[in-house]
C-alpha cells in the first residue's frame, strides 16, 4: 500500500494513512470479511482519520490449498505472473481503478479478479516507485527490466526470498540509494500441500 496526498503532506501524516489501512485491513479478514469489505472499511476509516489523503494498494488472497487467486487492484501496477521462469503476458492485467480514500460519492464498485495458479507459480506485486526510479540522467528502472532481473534470479535456482533481496539492491543501485519514491515489492510462491495425511 502507497499512500498519496492530495495536499503537502508529511511522513507522519502518511504513516497514518498506512496504519489505518493495515488495522481496517485485518479487522476486517479477522472477522471474515471479504476483499471488497476490506477496501470499503479502509475507505470509510481514511475519511475518518485522514481526510483529503488518498491511498493505493492491492489486496489479494491465495486459497493456500487450491490456488486461486483473488485481487482488487487500488491504483497499482498489475501484479505480474511468472510460470516456469516466464512472466506470462497479460496474465494478471485488468483495468486500473482508483485509489482508496475519495470519498462518498467518489466510492467505486471495487471489482475483484481471479485467476487459478498452477504448482511453482509466482506472482510479483510493486509499487510504480520500483519501475519509475530513475537515474540522475532520468532512465526510469523500468518493467522490462524488473521482469529480466526476477526471471533471470529464478532461473538460476535462487529461492524467491534471495531473488528478491537482490532485486531490492539492484534498484537502490540504480537510483544510488536515494529513492524518490516508495519501492514496495511481494513475491508469493504457490506450492500445493501434496502431504498424503489419509490412512489407506
Amino acid at each position: 500500500m502507497r499512500e498519496k496526498t492530495c495536499r503537502t503532506g508529511t511522513p507522519s501524516s502518511a504513516g497514518l494513512a498506512s496504519a489505518v489501512a493495515l488495522a481496517g485491513c485485518r479487522s476486517t479478514r479477522r472477522a471474515g470479511g471479504t476483499l471488497t469489505d476490506i477496501t470499503d472499511q479502509i475507505d470509510e476509516d481514511l475519511q475518518r482519520w485522514r481526510p483529503g489523503g488518498l491511498l493505493t494498494g492491492v489486496f489479494a488472497h491465495l486459497d493456500l490449498d487450491t490456488g486461486h487467486l483473488a485481487w482488487i487492484n487500488a491504483g497499482h501496477p498489475p501484479p505480474l505472473l511468472i510460470r516456469a521462469h516466464h512472466v506470462v503476458p497479460g496474465a494478471l492485467e485488468a483495468d486500473g481503478e482508483l485509489p482508496l480514500g475519495l470519498g462518498h460519492g467518489y466510492q467505486p464498485a471495487r471489482t475483484v479478479h481471479h485467476t487459478q495458479l498452477e504448482p511453482g507459480d509466482r506472482v510479483l506485486i510493486h509499487t510504480d516507485g520500483v519501475t519509475e526510479a530513475r537515474l540522475r540522467n532520468g532512465q526510469c528502472f523500468g518493467e522490462n527490466q524488473l521482469v529480466d532481473f526476477v526471471t533471470r534470479a529464478l532461473a538460476a535456482g535462487e529461492p524467491a526470498p534471495e531473488a528478491l533481496r537482490r532485486l531490492i539492491h539492484a534498484i537502490l543501485d540504480h537510483h544510488h540509494g536515494q529513492l524518490q519514491d516508495d519501492a514496495t515489492i511481494v513475491l508469493a510462491e504457490w506450492h500445493p500441500n501434496t502431504d498424503d495425511t489419509t490412512s489407506p
